[in-house]
């Protein structure tokens, strides 16, 4: 099967998606997946709570630990083809938060040790943002790893409805895109989505 994708449901409560391409030349390996948190259950769809924040304060973590790998000019052409997408079904543009940019950025780390909405630390994927001190009412997560350019990465969450559902979700006007790229040269990218 040369450069035809096949979709694989993702074990993931919004119906994530898992891509698998095949290059004639190099088989890797990408996947994604996506998750929407709401702290009022508000919408039609089924959200979980996020953690509401903890009674004593919480100390940022530096940004410098999740910057090293980051590549902003992936990031900004990542922006730019999701506001293109939603340039087409009408919604206004995505503006880049910097206070999501570093919370994006941990959990692009995090993925590469475990792929998944849940943290390694075991606790739900919207706690980084209480441990980076943004307090949201809405927000959602997309995941994905082996996508190597930015045009690979927003065509797969594209072409998956939960991941796509997040990315035309007019509700939402800011982003964080976090980037880490290891030593092997495989991209971890996150988008997290807020109001």
């Amino acid at each position: 099967m040369s450069e035809k994708e096949t979709v694989k449901a993702a074990k993931d409560t919004t119906k994530a998606a898992t891509k698998k391409t095949t290059a004639t030349k190099k088989k890797s390996e990408q996947i994604a997946t996506n998750k929407t948190t709401t702290k009022k259950s508000t919408s039609t769809k089924s959200n979980k709570a996020a953690t509401t924040k903890p009674a004593t304060p919480v100390t940022k973590p530096s940004s410098q630990a999740t910057t090293q790998q980051y590549d902003s000019s992936f990031a900004s052409q990542v922006l730019k083809l999701v506001n293109q997408e939603r340039a087409k079904g009408g919604l206004q543009a995505l503006t880049m938060s910097d206070a999501l940019v570093a919370p994006a950025n941990k959990r692009a780390q995090e993925i590469k040790t475990q792929f998944s909405h849940t943290r390694p630390n075991g606790s739900q994927w919207s706690t980084v943002l209480e441990e980076y001190g943004v307090s949201v009412r809405t927000a959602g997560e997309n995941l994905a790893y082996g996508y190597n350019t930015p045009e690979a990465v927003v065509t797969g969450w594209m072409n998956s409805p939960g991941h796509r559902a997040n990315i035309m979700n007019g509700n939402f006007n800011k982003i964080g895109i976090g980037v880490y790229k290891d030593s092997s040269g495989t991209v971890y990218c996150t988008q997290i989505f807020s109001n």
